[in-house]
């Protein structure tokens, strides 16, 4: 699927990962919709985007409130827009032990982190269903794959948002809709950081080749493997 023309929804776009793919994408000629809690890092990402010659339309929301959800899935169907490719970047990346985790931290992060991203894909996809056509890009982390005793229930959050792609590919493929998970590691300048532009030519190609799953490295990818097949190793 070349991103030219489309139209991408990403969530938690004011943060450095959601700003950079909607940079990208916007420069590759798609055209955006830029969702998030705050709306002046929206503006300021829309105005840079328009600048630059793109198409770039905001909503603030909030991923724990499903009436908000709603909104949001209204704004984006307006008129003759349409959702063409969702990605499901928006994340709380609270580093605490399980046992300083608070009751309200643990419902707010799995609401951001994950139901809200399985719910939001909910309400999405009917469009998609309905013109044969789609794909849906869940942002995960490393840590969903050996979980992370400082982020505990981050690491289960992601946890779940590998099982929602397998699932979801598994099912939706038949229906046209590509569905792929990217295996975030830590994104910007420096050692064993991946730049936001190579994360976008990534899930770029993968939309282009149908790839299910994105690794930035194969030693990681391989490592990975290994954790699932050996989970005593990533118990260690």
């Amino acid at each position: 699927m070349p991103i030219g023309g489309k139209t991408i929804l990403i969530t938690g776009a004011g943060g450095i990962v959601g700003s950079g793919l909607a940079a990208s994408f916007a420069a590759g000629g798609a055209r955006l919709l830029i969702a998030g809690r705050r709306q002046e890092p929206l503006e300021i990402l829309a105005q840079k985007i328009h600048t630059a010659g793109g198409v770039c339309d905001t909503c603030v929301f909030d991923l724990r409130s499903r009436e908000s959800l709603e909104r949001l899935v209204e704004f984006a169907n307006e008129g003759d827009r349409r959702v063409d490719v969702l990605i499901n970047n928006a994340a709380d990346t609270m580093s605490r032990s399980f046992r300083e985790t608070s009751l309200e931290e643990i419902e707010n992060s799995i609401a951001t982190n994950l139901t809200g991203a399985l719910q939001l894909t909910r309400l999405i996809v009917p469009g998609m269903i309905e013109r044969g056509s789609g794909a849906i890009v869940n942002i995960s982390s490393l840590a969903g794959y050996k979980p992370n005793p400082t982020q505990t229930v981050y690491s289960i959050a992601k946890g779940g948002i590998n099982a929602m792609s397998e699932a979801l590919f598994s099912e939706l493929r038949h229906c046209g809709i590509h569905v792929v998970n990217v295996a975030l590691m830590g994104v910007g300048t420096g050692p064993m950081r991946i730049p936001v532009e190579t994360v976008a030519r990534r899930i770029e190609r993968a939309l282009d080749c149908g790839e299910p799953e994105v690794f930035f490295y194969r030693s990681t990818q391989w490592l990975m493997r290994l954790y699932g097949l050996i989970p005593s190793l990533k118990r260690r």
